[in-house]
C-alpha cells in the first residue's frame, strides 16, 4: 500500500519569504515527517519564473505560468480569472500524472476555486486551508472596503468554496466561529494553529 499523496495548491511559496510561505514549508515537512508524499503547485501568483519546476530549501515546487486572455482587460476580476483558468489546467495535468488521495488549497480563494472545478471531474475530496478570509484581506491591504462590490463579491466566493470543499482546516478558533456563522459544519472544520 503506497503512501497518502497530497498535492498542495499555493498562492506562494518558498525561496520567497513569508509567513505564508514559511507556514507551508513547515506543513509539507511534518506531512513528510508523517510517511506522506507532498506534492507543491504554485499558482501564477508566485511570480515570473524561468522554469516551470523549481527547488527551494529541499522541496520542489510546480510552477504555474500565466496565459492572458482577453478577460486579463476586464477590470480586477478578468485576470483572477484567468490566473484561476490557468491553476487549473496545472492541476488537472498535476492529478493526472500524480493521482493524488487529496488536494489540500491553501487560501486565498483563487487556490480553492481552481482545486474545485478539477475536484469534481477527477473524484479526489479537497481539504480547504484557510489563513485569512479574502474579503477581510482586502479591507487589511486597502484593496477594498468593507461592505463594498468588491468585498461582497469575494465575501460570496468564499463563501461558496467553504460550502463546497470536502474539509477545512484554518489557524484560530475566531476563523472557525466565523465559517460556522456561514453554515458549515463544526465537525467539518479543524483548528490547526501557527506553531
Amino acid at each position: 500500500m503506497r503512501a497518502m499523496r497530497i498535492l498542495h495548491v499555493l498562492d506562494h511559496s518558498l525561496p520567497l519569504h513569508s509567513g505564508y510561505s514559511f507556514r507551508t514549508a513547515a506543513i509539507l515537512r511534518e506531512q513528510r515527517a508523517l510517511g506522506w508524499e507532498t506534492i507543491h503547485l504554485t499558482t501564477p501568483r508566485q511570480g515570473v519564473g524561468a522554469a516551470p519546476l523549481e527547488d527551494a530549501d529541499g522541496l520542489t515546487f510546480y510552477r504555474t505560468a500565466l496565459t492572458r486572455t482577453t478577460l486579463s482587460r476586464l477590470p480586477v476580476f478578468g485576470l483572477y480569472l484567468d490566473e484561476m483558468r490557468a491553476t487549473a489546467r496545472r492541476i488537472d495535468r498535476l492529478v493526472q500524472q500524480t493521482r493524488p488521495d487529496v488536494l489540500h488549497a491553501h487560501s486565498p480563494v483563487l487556490t480553492v476555486l481552481p482545486a474545485l472545478w478539477v475536484a469534481r471531474q477527477r473524484n479526489v475530496p479537497v481539504v480547504y486551508e484557510i489563513r485569512a478570509l479574502w474579503e477581510d484581506g482586502a479591507v487589511d491591504h486597502g484593496t477594498a472596503r468593507h461592505g463594498d462590490l468588491r468585498y461582497r463579491l469575494t465575501r460570496a466566493l468564499e463563501t461558496y468554496a467553504i460550502k463546497h470543499v470536502d474539509r477545512i482546516t484554518t489557524i484560530c478558533e475566531g476563523l472557525r466561529s466565523e465559517l460556522e456563522r456561514r453554515g458549515v459544519n463544526r465537525a467539518s472544520i479543524t483548528v490547526i494553529p501557527n506553531g
